[in-house]
């Protein structure tokens, strides 16, 4: 538990809790759009901005994806940021003047009319569709298409999507009921042969075998009721909640089985034809606190043995390199405000880069997984222990977690060849260019 105040209020938080969700434990509303409690938090709307002071300087940030630290001052509702919000509901109106829920907010927020071109749709672009395809229900059946104002969400070539598995959490979950892509899927579906005739609940994995004998009216089946009245909200969160619990600990190292690794410490997720990628819980607990990143540029192609990504923590530095080829299309934009999120959350919301692989089957299959990763895992585990126990005659205890300081106080020596051992363990081809966040950013 850490203390900070918010609001001139000082308050108990536990670390790591962000502010959005501090705040309203504490009865303090903030402006929000794209924000859902079972989903990581996106920050694209920028309407939960607040002021954040920490160390003398004051900044803006998305409380959605900001986590609490000791002794900042957090104010949710200042001059500045109430100007912020009504620009942003502006804007929101010009994009969508006929749509209730965002007449409400806008109206909430002071705004009765905007100042800028009306534009007649009804999507207000906050990407709840989007991440919900893509990391709950793992499809990524849609996603966003074109830049600025022609921006739009929609599929490949906007023809109809076989990803799609109809289960309607792109339409539970959008704001302003512009989503209807699982009705559009069930009327091709009602044309199919039997044997092809899913249950909805077959595709989401909930059940291995059902044909669909009610010709895809899921409001008048019994199974979609039962479900509903089961989960108390759409039932593919279930599945995101049972998936959190697919992991196990080795030693004291987190390991997921949804992932994919390599013996650099860098886990891998595959996504639609992509890959995500950040570091594993055996790097995060090396390097303690994450305090800076060197990152390539989107658009950056390199090859197996190439230097990926570079992290600085507690007066040391990790390099990671890549065991495979392909080209950077997407770096994490909350790591780019707070790179301490790969600290704290390495698996989830302190993911690093997204990555376009050369060949996706190949390097899935090259990859460790399942008992591999584990076998591998635990051998890391023995080595590194005994590596500490002869550089520094000491002993970390094998049941707890690496203390946060540990890599500042091992000397220069013994980190190099901690760094030799674990993580630089191809030589280096090709020199990448890496650039400080503040460059990106």
């Amino acid at each position: 538990m850490i203390t900070f105040t918010i609001d001139d209020k000082k308050v108990r938080a536990k670390e790591g809790t962000t502010v959005f969700k501090v705040a309203l434990e504490n009865g303090i509303e903030i402006p929000h759009l794209c924000f859902h409690k079972d989903m990581e938090p996106y920050g694209g709307c920028r309407l939960c901005m607040v002021e954040i002071t920490e160390n003398g300087s004051t900044r803006l940030h998305p409380s959605c994806a900001f986590p609490v630290k000791k002794n900042i001052v957090v104010k949710t509702d200042t001059e500045r940021l109430r100007k912020g919000r009504k620009i942003i509901a502006e804007l929101l109106l010009a994009r969508c003047p006929d749509v209730d829920s965002v007449i409400n907010l806008a109206e909430s927020l002071g705004v009765k009319e905007a100042r800028f071109k009306k534009m007649d749709s009804d999507c207000v672009l906050c990407g709840q569709c989007v991440r919900v395809c893509r990391n709950v229900a793992q499809v990524g059946a849609i996603d966003f298409i074109n830049r600025g104002k022609n921006r739009y969400v929609g599929t490949p070539f906007g023809l109809p999507s076989d990803d799609c598995i109809g289960c309607g959490s792109c339409h539970y979950v959008c704001p302003t009921g512009s989503m209807n892509m699982e009705y559009d899927n069930v009327l091709r579906w009602r044309n199919l042969p039997g044997t092809l005739r899913k249950c909805r609940y077959m595709r989401m994995g909930f059940i291995p075998h059902k044909m669909c004998p009610n010709n895809y009216r899921c409001w008048n089946c019994e199974l979609d009721q039962r479900m509903e009245d089961l989960a108390k909200t759409h039932p593919i969160f279930i599945l995101k909640h049972a998936r959190e619990e697919e992991k196990e600990t080795i030693g004291h190292f987190e390991i997921r089985f949804d992932r994919f690794y390599h013996e650099g410490h860098v886990w891998m997720k595959r996504l639609n034809g992509l890959m995500r990628l950040g570091i594993d819980d055996f790097a995060r607990q090396i390097i303690g606190w994450v305090d800076d990143m060197r990152l390539p540029s989107v658009g950056t192609t390199f090859g197996p043995g190439d230097t990926l990504f570079e992290i600085f923590g507690n007066g040391k530095k990790i390099q990671f390199y890549t065991s495979i080829a392909g080209s950077i299309v997407h770096i994490n934009p909350d790591i780019l405000d707070n790179p301490k999120l790969a600290s704290m959350a390495p698996y989830e919301r302190g993911w690093i880069l997204t990555i376009e692989p050369l060949d996706i089957l190949r390097i899935s299959k090259e990859l460790l997984s399942g008992r591999s990763a584990k076998e591998w895992l635990k051998h890391e585990f023995n080595e590194f222990h005994d590596l500490v126990r002869q550089e520094t005659e000491t002993d970390l205890p094998p049941e707890k977690p690496i203390p946060k300081g540990f890599a500042k106080t091992v000397a220069d020596d013994t980190w190099k060849k901690i760094h030799k051992s674990f993580f630089i363990t191809k030589r280096k081809k090709k020199k990448i260019k890496l650039h400080r966040i503040e460059d990106i950013q």
